[in-house]
């Protein structure tokens, strides 16, 4: 049997699921603007999020690579 890896080696699943919330500090924001956290080191896109926010999250989007949230305001 053989596995398929994607680009970095990892055969893992994103640590986390659409409808899961979790509380998080935007560590920094991308060139789009939005706010990036991390969850188990994965990363979580936020729009609208800035630098430094303690936010609580919804994710709303899984992709192999990253997740995307709304903010619960």
């Amino acid at each position: 049997m053989v596995i398929k890896r994607g680009k970095r080696g990892s055969s893992k699943s994103p640590p986390v699921k659409e409808g899961e919330m979790y509380h998080v500090t935007i560590e920094n924001v991308n060139q789009r603007g939005e706010g990036v956290a991390r969850i188990k080191g994965f990363v979580v896109l936020v729009p609208g999020a800035k630098a430094g926010e303690r936010l609580r999250i919804k994710i709303v989007s899984v992709r192999p690579r990253f997740a995307i949230a709304e903010a619960l305001r």
